[in-house]
Parts: C-alpha cells; sequence; structure tokens
C-alpha cells in the first residue's frame, strides 16, 4: 500500500504554462512541501482505514487486545523501522533524534522519506487508537444488538 501511493504521488506532472511551447514536466515532492503533507496524509489514512473495514468485516467477536496488536503495533514498527533505516544510511547515532529527523523529511540534505515527520508519527498513533476504540465499540454494539 505505501509503495503504491508513493508511486502514484511520489511524482506528479506540473503544467508550466510560462513556456511558450505548453510543457509538461515531472517534478518530485522535495520541490513542494505542501505535497509532503499530503502524501503523508495518505499514507496514514488510507493503510489504516483500509485495516478498519477488514477487521469490522472479517473479524468479528475480537477483543481489544487483538485490534490493537493488529493496528497500533504495525503503526509503531514502521515508523521506528523508518527512523532506524534512516539513521543507518546517513551514519547517524539513532540518538540524535532531532537531527535524523530533520535528515529524513529534507531538513537537511536529501530526504530518505520526505513524508516523515513528527506529525506523520504521532497522527499515525492517534489515528490508530481511534480505529481502535472505534472497532472496540463497534464490536460492543454488535454483541448487544445480538443479545437481545
Amino acid at each position: 500500500m505505501y509503495i503504491l501511493v508513493f508511486i502514484i504521488f511520489g511524482l506528479y506532472v506540473k503544467y508550466d504554462s510560462a513556456m511558450l511551447l505548453d510543457q509538461f514536466y515531472v517534478t518530485n515532492f522535495v520541490e513542494s512541501p505542501h505535497l509532503k503533507h499530503v502524501l503523508g496524509i495518505l499514507l496514514i489514512v488510507f493503510p489504516y482505514a483500509f485495516a478498519a473495514l477488514y477487521y469490522s468485516f472479517f473479524c468479528k467477536g475480537k477483543s481489544k487486545p487483538f485490534y490493537a496488536l493488529g493496528i497500533l503495533f504495525p503503526c509503531i514498527a514502521e515508523k521506528i523501522f523508518i527512523y532506524l533505516l534512516s539513521a543507518f544510511i546517513y551514519g547517524i547515532n539513532p540518538l540524535y533524534v532531532t537531527y535524523v529527523m530533520q535528515n529524513i523529511s529534507g531538513i537537511i540534505g536529501d530526504p530518505t522519506a520526505p513524508f516523515f515527520s513528527w506529525g506523520y508519527v504521532l497522527g499515525g498513533v492517534i489515528l490508530s487508537l481511534i480505529i481502535i476504540i472505534f472497532l472496540d465499540k463497534s464490536e460492543r454494539r454488535t454483541t448487544q444488538k445480538q443479545l437481545l
């Protein structure tokens, strides 16, 4: 899912009307900070929304720890993986958190993952917690309906 979203939105076609020959050319997210945020939002919303739909249709009768392991654990593991891999690529000690985060998102040098910011990290965790609460409440509602 991440690779698909990044391929689709990683490069976008930009129309240059200032040129006499109306040309299209491809540019990347590093040149446009707003598109980095769009990519981050899409990478947060799509996978967790699909996971919530999957769990709500195919995993009925499960408990809150099941949803937490299925949604929250991959969310945190993915962010730790990107962080540690980027720290390794740049040759930076992972304990220098702000310096690693600046390198990952492209504030300093070329970005490893231009969408990876504090908003992406916290937004992913918060959204996964909201989805877990939603799934638990919908599960309780269906069990109460079945008891009646």
